[in-house]
């Protein structure tokens, strides 16, 4: 009984999931981001366009989908790191500056979410 109760009121704290609406028009967001940027995708030491890494995101999350339950889960399952050499994916701002893709899209989702929360308002409250 004391561990049914303790397991419930863990489970209340925890984060809860986006829903499905949310978490595809993110994506969305997020794919659209890559499309329009103006940066070079390293994957596995070879440069990709904006619209060669989308649709290489696409099939990943086509792929890994009922993995993705997050926008963090889609970030690091389809858009981190190649799956079968392990190595990270690398992002070359228009810049001239070479940052890891997973801090990258992070960034790109957290000025999503602090636009969707809207002015005075903080992501997550």
């Amino acid at each position: 009984m004391t561990f049914m109760f303790l397991v419930l009121c863990a489970t209340s704290w925890a984060e809860p999931s986006p829903s499905k609406k949310d978490l595809d028009r993110t994506i969305a967001y997020l794919l659209k981001y890559v499309a329009q940027s103006q940066c070079t995708f390293i994957r596995n030491g070879k440069e990709h366009s904006p619209s060669e890494a989308v649709a290489h995101i696409k099939r990943k999350y086509e792929y890994y989908e009922k993995k993705i339950k997050t926008a963090e889960d889609f970030i690091r399952i389809t858009a981190t790191k190649s799956m079968i050499s392990g190595k990270p994916y690398l992002i070359k701002t228009k810049e001239g500056a070479t940052v890891p893709s997973q801090e990258w899209f992070l960034n790109a989702l957290n000025q999503y979410r602090k636009a969707q929360a809207g002015p005075g308002t903080r992501a997550g409250d």
